[in-house]
């Protein structure tokens, strides 16, 4: 009864009814549009164009959060590629990449499960924090070190009881650092061994350099405030079998059908000619022309107009964007 993303995409034509999960759930297209047409009309818009434009802002919300992580950190986005994952990634990558400039879609295999995969592969780690409070101008080492020994011990002891070795475990030191008077901390890296005046120092100069990278300045002849220190450890689990990718069959094969999505092309929205395909049979290498939309049971990809999709060896599928912004 109420609009949702999913609606405003089922609107445009770009989710299959039929093959939604694999053909596991209907979804209904006649409620989508009486709640997407409820919408357009308290905005007076058309069906269409207030299905688009809510898609619009979910994908500008997508994108503002990319440039903060790039854009605002002196990072050009537009020499990288995008990795879209999860069920819905698959959906509103291309768009959202266009609004940030970057030119390539990587889809992994199975993008819906994707974090799912990474629970079961992740190795076991456990993470130890103490509140120190130790200043540069006048800093404590034999604390520092006797905290370090005292969590590794306690990290140990958890593993112990998990039934992994020591031998097996790998430890990173880091820290919570700030300038003092600062109200925020940033995290630098520490020595795996006994921390002594050297090493401590060269701590010190990364946290001049992270807060640079981080913040565009900072204060070589200001004192540092080490706030908390972390002790991870690490032990490897073993991994899943990996998933066999499909060997693909022809465009033709792979074909379910061509119906009408919706595009914006020249400013326009426009109902577009766009071929649905299996995923799981499209042939390792030729390239299908957007619009296009590729189904499997985890997500759906859309392929923009003028844009291009591949599927690599790897079991990947590789969006290419014409004109990214």
């Amino acid at each position: 009864t109420l609009p949702t993303v999913t609606d405003a995409n089922l609107v445009l034509g770009r989710l299959d009814k039929d093959n939604f999960l694999g053909g596991n759930m209907k979804l209904d297209v006649a409620a989508a549009r009486q709640v997407i047409g409820e919408l357009a009309s308290s905005l007076r818009l058309d069906l269409y164009e207030a299905a688009e434009g809510a898609i619009t802002v979910v994908n500008s919300n997508m994108a503002n959060a990319i440039r903060s992580r790039t854009v605002q950190k002196g990072i050009d986005p537009r020499n990288y590629s995008l990795v879209a994952f999860g069920g819905a990634g698959p959906l509103h990558g291309a768009e959202v990449a266009a609004m940030v400039g970057i030119p390539e879609i990587v889809i992994p295999p199975y993008p819906g499960i994707t974090s799912a995969m990474g629970l079961l592969t992740t190795d076991i780690k456990y993470e130890s924090l103490r509140t120190v409070f130790l200043l540069s101008t006048d800093f404590d080492l034999e604390r520092l070190n006797r905290e370090f020994a005292n969590m590794r011990a306690d990290l140990e002891e958890q593993f112990r009881a998990d039934g992994l070795r020591s031998a097996d475990i790998a430890f990173r030191r880091s820290a919570d650092a700030r300038y003092l008077g600062q109200g925020y901390e940033l995290r630098i890296d520490m020595p795996d061994d006994i921390v002594d005046s050297v090493a401590i120092a060269r701590a010190f100069e990364q946290f001049h350099s992270v807060h640079q990278a981080e913040y565009g300045h900072s204060f070589p002849q200001s004192p540092i405030e080490i706030v908390n220190i972390r002790l991870t450890g690490a032990a490897p689990t073993p991994t899943i079998r990996r998933v066999k990718v499909p060997d693909g069959g022809s465009l033709r094969e792979a074909q379910i059908k061509t119906d009408g999505c919706f595009f914006r092309r020249s400013g326009r929205l426009e109902q577009m000619d766009t071929t649905f395909y299996r995923r799981e049979l499209l042939p390792i290498g030729p390239k299908i022309v957007g619009p296009a939309i590729i189904l499997q049971t985890d997500s759906t990809t859309v392929v923009p107009p003028g844009s291009t999709l591949s599927a690599d060896a790897g079991g990947n599928l590789i969006v290419q964007l014409q004109g990214a912004k």
